[in-house]
Parts: C-alpha cells; sequence; structure tokens
C-alpha cells in the first residue's frame, strides 16, 4: 500500500539511530524502489481475477465497436469507472492529496502514467477492430516480456536460467501463433497487419503505465492512481465522443457497454491492487493466461447462433503457438526460490 513520506521521515527522526528496523525502512523509501507486501496468495487472486475480466473484454469491445464509436467506447469505459470508484473513495476519506510543497514531482509522474494509459486504450480499441480477439490477447502479451525485462532492470528482480528460457518460449511460441498472418504480410501491408501494429504499440504504452504505476505505489495507494486515471481519461475522450449516441443502442449493447466500463474498474484495480502484493515479473507471467480465457469464451459463444464476431482460425499450429505461450510464462512465473 501507499507510504507517507512525511510520516516515515518523523518517525527516523525519532529513533533511526537506534533502530535497525527503522533505518532499513527509511532506506528502502529513498531508493525509490517499491517492495512488495508479501502476500504472494492475495496477489495472485487478484490478478486472476484481472485475466478473467480482461479476457472477456476484447469480445465484448469487438462486438459494441459496430454500433459505438472508439472515442465513446473510451469516454464511457473510463467514465463507468470513475463514476463508481469516487463515491468509494470518499466514503472511506482517502481521496488523494495532489497539493503540497513535494507532491508536484509525483503529480506529474500520475500525469503521464494516465495519459499512457489513455493512449493504451486509444490504441486498443481501435486495433481490435482490426483484428480477431483471440489474436488481441496473444499480441498484447508483448507487455509481458516487457514488463517482465522492466522488473529486472527498473525493480531489482533477479531472473533464473529457467525464467530466461521460458521468455524465450514465449516469444517462439507468438511467431508460430502468427505465422501464417506473417507469411500474408510479405505479399503486403493489410488491414489484420494494422491491427497487430496498433495493439502492439498498446502493449508497448500499458508497459510504461505498469512502471510508472509500480513506482506511484509509494506515495498514492492503487485506488488514488486509479481515480486520476479514470477522471483524467473520462475529460480527454469527452470532447471527442459522442455521450448521447448510446440512446440507440440495443439492450445488448447497452449491456456490452455496461461490461466495458466495470471490467476497467474490476480488471484494472485489480491489477493495479496486485502490484502491490507480488512481483512484476510475476504478474506479467500471471497476464499470460488471458488468451485462454479468450479462446475458451470465443469457443464457448460459438455456439450461439447470434453470435456474429469471426473467430481467429485455430489450426494445429496457432493451437501449438498458443501453448507455447502460456507454457513459456508459467516457467517464468513459477521462479523457484532458494532453500534456507
Amino acid at each position: 500500500m501507499s507510504l507517507n513520506p512525511a510520516a516515515q521521515k518523523k518517525a527516523t527522526a525519532k529513533s533511526g539511530e537506534n533502530n535497525p528496523a527503522s533505518s532499513s525502512a527509511n532506506k528502502i523509501a529513498k531508493s525509490g524502489i517499491h517492495t512488495t507486501s508479501g502476500r504472494g496468495a492475495y496477489g495472485f487472486g487478484l490478478v486472476l481475477l484481472a485475466c478473467v475480466t480482461w479476457g472477456f473484454f476484447p469480445i465484448a469491445a469487438k462486438g459494441i465497436t459496430h454500433q459505438l464509436d472508439a472515442h465513446t467506447i473510451n469516454f464511457y469505459r473510463f467514465a463507468i469507472a470513475g463514476l463508481m470508484l469516487l463515491p468509494v473513495l470518499i466514503a472511506r476519506g482517502s481521496l488523494p492529496q495532489l497539493i503540497g510543497k513535494s507532491s508536484t514531482r509525483h503529480n506529474l509522474r500520475l500525469v503521464i502514467c494516465a495519459l499512457l494509459l489513455i493512449i493504451n486504450y486509444f490504441f486498443y480499441i481501435i486495433g481490435v477492430q482490426h483484428i480477431t480477439p483471440s489474436a488481441t490477447q496473444i499480441l498484447i502479451q508483448f507487455s509481458t516480456v516487457m514488463l517482465l525485462l522492466a522488473g529486472v532492470f527498473f525493480f531489482g528482480e533477479r531472473l533464473s536460467r529457467r525464467q530466461w528460457l521460458g521468455c524465450l518460449v514465449f516469444l517462439t511460441g507468438l511467431v508460430v501463433f502468427f505465422y501464417p498472418r506473417i507469411i500474408a504480410m510479405v505479399d503486403g501491408f493489410n488491414d489484420y497487419a494494422l491491427g497487430m501494429g496498433l495493439i502492439s504499440l498498446a502493449a508497448t504504452c500499458w508497459t510504461g503505465y505498469a512502471i510508472l504505476q509500480k513506482q506511484l505505489l509509494l506515495h498514492f495507494t492503487s485506488s488514488q492512481i486509479m481515480l486520476v486515471v479514470y477522471l483524467l481519461g473520462s475529460l480527454v475522450f469527452l470532447p471527442l465522443a459522442q455521450p448521447m449516441s448510446i440512446i440507440e443502442l440495443s439492450t445488448p449493447g447497452l449491456l456490452l457497454l455496461l461490461f466495458c466500463g466495470t471490467s476497467t474498474l474490476i480488471g484494472s484495480g485489480s491489477f493495479s491492487e496486485a502490484m502491490a502484493h507480488i512481483e512484476a515479473s510475476k504478474a506479467s507471467a500471471m497476464l499470460a493466461t488471458l488468451p485462454i480465457f479468450t479462446i475458451l469464451f470465443m469457443w464457448c459463444l460459438s455456439f450461439i447462433p447470434s453470435f456474429t464476431i469471426t473467430p481467429e482460425p485455430l489450426t494445429n499450429l496457432t493451437l501449438s503457438g498458443a501453448a507455447l505461450v502460456v507454457f513459456g510464462a508459467l516457467m517464468v512465473a513459477l521462479k523457484s526460490t532458494p532453500k534456507p
């Protein structure tokens, strides 16, 4: 959870020289590197909840893009999530404190963090219009590798040989899954290639957001960070959106839009909180299960006659690639700990 720098400074001034534990805590805070709480099971549960929610999201987003434009969808995603979270923080008396002598630098990081997630949403919702939901979830896993490397280079986390091998297996799986598409792109840039490029950009922006978000946990709680992100996102997309166009939505369309908004709060909120309890490398590896959920949801929905979203062709090659992606990520997540 969040650290209060002022309170920590006072406590250290009183007992820092005589209390080794206090001195150690002060060194951690000064280092600027966020450390996990140690509640691993709780953290993994939160990441799993995010995976289930985000696993269905590209299907819902694909279904609603035929009725609403991308900017309106993003506006409602942020607005619904923000309006749900705001009264909770008000009731708890835990609204973020953005005014203070030493808060300017932290507020700037908070704004940059929010903008990166806003750009991620922008690229993602447009990209999903050009490729299938399953392919979206496979390709967005680039963020897993990038966040994994960020955990090594920015947070001082260490990877074993097995984990590095897992990265190689993971990347091999991506190539295998998209091999037919890659061959098709040799003949020229097509609509599917545009979607792949947009989703790759979304993954890059999300990685930058996750890195800054983890560092901001030194000064804000995860809920405070997400509230700022949601409110700022609503303001950014409002001038571009057409809010009144939801009047023309059918009942299924309204339900899909409501899910997009609530999934934004549940998915992003649970993952943001999980980053306070588990290592960035483990959290990123858990996210690799997203394609499993999306492929499973697509398979189940394919039995509904009115379901019109075209699935990704699942050949032996693509299924093998998806399996390698998940297996490689699990090799990263299941890090062996040295025995005492």
